[in-house]
């Protein structure tokens, strides 16, 4: 078993600390820089805050188990503080216990959260026309459209008045952003649903999880679709209840 460990800029001591810890334990580990390469890695170690994860699941599709050790602001994904992580990650690496939490695809774009259809010119609304299964449900000018995943609900669609759901329901969440129009509601959809989203006037920004963006051109339709490859975690206690409350702290 070997390990990879990822760190952000700035949390380069707790790298090393976990680094030193694993080599100590007999499980050999190497400080990656290019995150494609950790899909040859048994389990990852992330040292940042969600945003060091959702960065590195940007380059990675097959995904090994991922423990994350929160030396961010938030830290709704990881597991561990640079105080404590020695004892949960031991734990964690004893019972090898993985959950699976699904990702969304569009073009070349996968994401965690949400993929964002942003409007590129500022002020300016968007106007798109939504398909389930070929059926038009919602057509409605705004700054922008999230299509988002459960563990996403509470990340980007949190803010623009989506619900918040269950992680591991699976399902894809429709939540425009600050959309001209009375009395819209966000749509929950089945997993295996088609969603397809037209964009049908003015340029629009695609953006993965706030990372990978994508230019695309008026009268464009899109297809958005569960990925083949989720997200990878190390088994977390009472993920729902330790989320909710993070949320209440916000």
């Amino acid at each position: 078993m070997k390990g990879a460990i990822i760190c952000k800029p700035g949390s380069e001591k707790t790298a090393r600390e976990v680094l030193s810890f694993l080599e100590n334990v007999g499980i050999p580990a190497d400080i990656v820089e290019n995150c494609s390469e950790c899909e040859t890695y048994d389990f990852v170690v992330t040292v940042g805050g969600d945003g060091t994860i959702l960065r590195a699941l940007q380059q990675i599709r097959r995904c090994p188990p991922i423990f994350g050790i929160n030396t961010g602001k938030v830290g709704l994904l990881t597991h561990a503080t640079p105080k404590n992580f020695r004892e949960k990650l031991s734990a964690a690496l004893e019972k090898m216990e993985v959950e699976e939490f699904m990702r969304i695809e569009c073009e070349d774009l996968i994401a965690l959260n949400e993929i964002a259809l942003l409007t590129a010119m500022p002020a300016r609304l968007v106007e798109f026309s939504i398909f389930v299964d070929g059926v038009e449900i919602e057509r409605l000018r705004s700054d922008g459209l999230l299509i988002s995943t459960p563990i996403g609900s509470t990340a980007y669609a949190l803010s623009t008045g989506g619900p918040i759901i269950d992680p591991r329901i699976e399902c894809t969440l429709i939540v425009p952003v600050a959309p001209f129009k009375l009395g819209w509601k966000p749509w929950v959809v089945g997993k295996h649903r088609k969603v397809e989203v037209k964009v049908i006037s003015r340029q629009c920004l695609a953006i993965a999880d706030g990372h990978t963006t994508l230019q695309i051109e008026p009268d464009t339709t899109l297809l958005f679709r569960k990925s083949r490859f989720p997200a990878r975690f190390f088994k977390m206690e009472n993920r729902v209840a330790r989320i909710v409350s993070m949320l209440k702290n916000m």
